[in-house]
């Protein structure tokens, strides 16, 4: 709601003519009724009632609190009820005003004369980030001997890695698709030793087409014109911290995919053969499963709390156990992360899945009223393309500790 409206409604409710200290008090107030809007509900709900503890009565009963009152009530039903973008009625009535207005729009053209069109379309109320949305808490200082620290203090996330986990690389343009021939245990026959004047045996391979699709990781911020003026640092900072976001979504989904991928433990020769299975036992059982399977793990990825609990190894009497950094993980290259649930432990072989991506892409624009209403939309995207071979499962195992020290365990110790 802008001000100039919210004073054409305070007019056409007056029963007076209102004077020029009258509009300076309801533009204050349109002011103020502007800002509530761009809260969330819970806050508008707040600054409206402040509104109208402050406001008048306007003549034969009529009060300003019951205006604002309206607008607030009308303006959550126009949010519950708003919609991006035209829908085929609305088109249909677009085209139908623009065909009755036919001949005046043929008569301004050749200056003859102006027309105009009345036509309304809706679209989701986004978080459209202002000067009062993205700062705020300020607070009034006598001292003039101030200094506005300009690095920000954000929310901390946990390290994108997985991408130092796989075969990755980036391309200037990721494809759509990607096939690739994945041989099958349809196959018959195999090569063996035979006599002189022997048939030998036909050997008789078979592969089958496997594919991936492109994804793409998305998303948008909306700002006003006056947050770059002001802001114009904190702005270069937001876009930094919005690719950030985009990245971190990208990388979280390619860890999902392989988590959801890789095998699970089964059975190993050490089972029910250690007396009190630590977590390093718990790694040589998942890099033998991943070796019984013909593949060589290279990479670990785990908790820190679950890696520390590695460092604090005692003897019987209390005493700490000290274990080579170089032996302490079996010869895997070590990735502590936060994105692994405590309690949990991903081995892979590293050249068994690949990874393409293109440059992180950013574009700045605007759709809707954003033109004549000083806003900006920025878009910021990633492609992306994962294979993770069926056959090559078998070389990635994600483990629960709990589970693989249970089996471990030497029966009756």
């Amino acid at each position: 709601m802008k001000k100039d409206a919210f004073l054409n409604i305070c007019r056409s409710k007056a029963k007076k003519d209102l004077t020029e200290e009258d509009l300076n008090f309801l533009g204050s107030i349109g002011e103020a009724v502007e800002s509530a809007f761009t809260e969330d509900k819970t806050e508008r709900d707040k600054k409206f009632l402040e509104i109208e503890n402050k406001l008048g009565t306007l003549e034969e009963g009529k009060t300003f609190s019951g205006i604002v009152r309206d607008l607030a009530t009308a303006f959550d039903a126009l949010e519950a009820k708003s919609k991006r973008g035209f829908d085929s009625d609305e088109k249909y009535r677009l085209k139908k005003m623009l065909m009755d207005k036919k001949d005046e729009i043929q008569r301004a053209r050749k200056g003859d004369g102006q027309w105009s069109i009345e036509f309304r379309a809706k679209r989701t109320a986004s978080a459209l980030m202002t000067t009062s949305t993205v700062l705020t808490g300020a607070t009034a200082f006598n001292n003039v001997n101030i200094m506005d620290d300009l690095e920000l203090v954000v929310i901390q996330y946990p390290k994108n890695f997985i991408l130092d986990a796989v075969t990755s690389r980036q391309v200037s343009n990721v494809p759509a698709s990607v096939k690739w021939k994945e041989q099958t245990t349809a196959g018959v026959g195999v090569t063996t030793a035979v006599s002189e004047g022997a048939e030998k045996p036909l050997v008789d391979k078979k592969f089958v087409w496997k594919y991936a699709d492109r994804v793409k990781y998305a998303g948008r911020i909306e700002m006003s014109e006056e947050l770059e003026i002001d802001f114009e640092q904190l702005v270069i900072q937001i876009i930094t911290m919005f690719e950030d976001d985009v990245i971190r979504v990208w990388q979280d989904a390619v860890l999902a995919a392989i988590i959801a991928w890789a095998d699970t433990y089964t059975s190993t020769i050490l089972d029910g053969t250690i007396i009190n299975p630590t977590n390093y036992a718990v790694i040589e059982a998942g890099k033998l499963h991943i070796r019984n399977n013909e593949y060589e793990p290279d990479v670990l990825i785990m908790n820190p709390g679950d890696a520390a609990a590695m460092l604090l190894i005692q003897d019987n009497n209390g005493a700490q156990q000290f274990i080579p950094e170089s032996l302490m993980f079996g010869g895997l290259t070590p990735i502590f992360s936060n994105k692994i649930t405590a309690g949990k432990i991903l081995i892979g072989t590293k050249r068994t899945v690949k990874e393409q991506h293109g440059n992180f892409i950013v574009r700045k624009g605007v759709y809707g009223n954003q033109f004549i209403e000083n806003e900006s939309t920025i878009v910021g995207e990633v492609f992306s393309i994962l294979q993770l071979p069926t056959l090559s499962q078998p070389s990635w195992i994600y483990l629960d500790i709990a589970t693989v020290k249970a089996a471990l365990l030497l029966i009756g110790a």
